[in-house]
């Protein structure tokens, strides 16, 4: 069982568990206390927490499998990730989880194809090592950051973060950096090069002009909490998505694949959750625990309220297309480079996954960012491929016949998700971060959207204890 922790225990309150205990289901004995929408860490973990107090509940997801954003590629050599692809020490929670579910975690392997001197530069049509790029006459930015990828960079370019704290990004006090970086680096004076090496493969929005500054800050203030835990990047043996399935597996109710919720009705005494298998389930509460994309696909009654809705309908995602392909044969050793990339072409990063930290990488995953994918989201598998294949010759011309495309992965793409991270727009986070997350009746919210410190997964398991808290300080 899952040991509630300390801080909820005290926020819930011994009353809450009390009352928990005694509690007597509105519905028949068939129907759960709580359904939660969405088998995500922020789902699965608001069910555990509710299980532990004594509610049954009912998860719905509707994918095939566990897990949401966090996917582990099984079928691809070296079982790289498509989403969630480290554990960070910071991640309490979700370090916490895994280890009283069983699952072992291993040290992240450094590799040395991944050493940032090793890294290839192919820009405005020519392959550089970071010296050359440093020293080109290409190179726009300032000196301290002539060595290191655009991407890295705009941090830097940024500024240090005003943030006093993790949370201080949802602080009504510092609305006014939600504004767009651009002004900032224009004021700067940044040539035009630059401006356009940074918007390559941005991940925090589509152009410079949709990217927050005060995001940016968010996310250099989430950098600075995490290095101060000390202690190893990991990732869970076998695959990060083992985490959500040992979840899932812990839980005493019901997970249902293929459940996709179209309607929530929210009544005075429980919540009716309709499916589109035409299923209905009730009960006293639900946790939605999608990603806002997803919700705009379900219709809820009565409506939210207007700052939640226009979010569900306007918060940016960040738009992720990646390219597994598996390594037939180390085209790089020939070449005496590393497949490790940065490029301001239509392959903008490449990534060798090389689990073991020996040099001998089974995969290299391709991860285009922002603007870029839209590309590539226009083609088919088969276009896809050829284009991927031809570019990627352009880069390393020995890889002609030495990879194989083994998985296509495109978060925009998916209804389900929309997108792979909430990306705040300038003037999204001023306007919606304090919307999210409040209870509508008897409808709880959760996901990584509704984090307010440390992102990423342990924004969702936060997220689902707080929204089990909230539930069980009701009862």
């Amino acid at each position: 069982m899952i040991n509630l922790p300390r801080r909820t225990m005290l926020k819930a309150g011994g009353a809450a568990l009390a009352s928990a205990a005694s509690f007597q289901p509105l519905w028949a004995a068939q129907d759960p206390d709580v359904v939660v929408l969405g088998a995500g860490l922020a789902g699965l973990n608001a069910a555990l927490l509710l299980e532990q107090f004594g509610l049954r509940v009912r998860v719905l997801e509707a994918s095939t499998r566990m897990g949401g954003r966090l996917h582990t590629l099984d079928d691809v050599p070296g079982r790289p990730e498509a989403g969630g692809s480290q554990v960070g020490a910071a991640y309490a929670r979700v370090v916490s989880t895994a280890q009283q579910l069983g699952l072992k975690l291993e040290t992240s392997a450094r590799s040395p194809l991944l050493r940032d001197e090793s890294m290839v530069y192919f820009i405005n049509g020519k392959r550089l090592t970071r010296d050359e790029w440093s020293r080109s006459p290409d190179n726009p930015f300032p000196t301290a950051l002539r060595g290191m990828p655009p991407d890295r960079a705009l941090g830097r370019l940024a500024g240090i973060s005003p943030l006093k704290n993790i949370s201080g990004w949802a602080d009504p006090v510092n609305f006014r950096y939600d504004v767009p970086v651009s002004g900032e680096l224009k004021a700067q004076g940044l040539a035009n090069a630059a401006l356009h090496l940074l918007e390559v493969n941005n991940g925090y929005g589509e152009t410079l002009a949709d990217t927050s500054l005060l995001n940016l800050y968010y996310v250099q203030t989430n950098i600075g909490e995490i290095v101060k835990i000390k202690g190893p990047v990991q990732n869970i043996v076998g695959g990060n998505q083992r985490l959500p399935e040992a979840m899932a597996k812990a839980l005493k109710g019901d997970v249902r694949l293929n459940s996709r919720a179209t309607a929530v009705d929210v009544g005075a005494k429980g919540v009716t959750v309709e499916c589109a298998d035409g299923t209905r389930h009730r009960a006293r509460f639900v946790v939605c625990a999608l990603p806002l994309p997803a919700m705009r696909n379900v219709r809820f009654s009565p409506g939210l309220p207007d700052r939640h809705a226009e979010a569900v309908q306007q918060l940016a995602y960040g738009q992720v297309t990646q390219f597994h392909l598996e390594v037939l044969k180390p085209f790089w050793e020939s070449e005496g480079v590393s497949p490790y990339l940065w490029s301001d072409g239509p392959i903008e990063r490449i990534f060798p996954q090389d689990a073991k930290g020996n040099g001998n990488a089974e995969c290299l995953t391709v991860w285009i960012n922002g603007a870029g994918t839209a590309s590539w989201d226009v083609l088919g598998d088969a276009d896809a491929q050829q284009r991927l294949m031809s570019e990627l010759a352009r880069i390393y011309p020995s890889s002609l016949g030495a990879v194989r495309l083994a998985r296509r992965v495109a978060w925009q793409q998916s209804p389900l998700t929309g997108g792979a991270w909430a990306n705040w727009r300038p003037g999204q986070i001023s306007r919606y971060a304090q919307a999210l997350g409040v209870p509508h009746g008897r409808l709880h919210f959760a996901g990584e959207h509704t984090g307010r410190a440390i992102r990423g997964m342990e924004a969702a398991m936060e997220s689902g204890e707080r929204a089990a808290t909230e539930i069980l300080g009701l009862l």
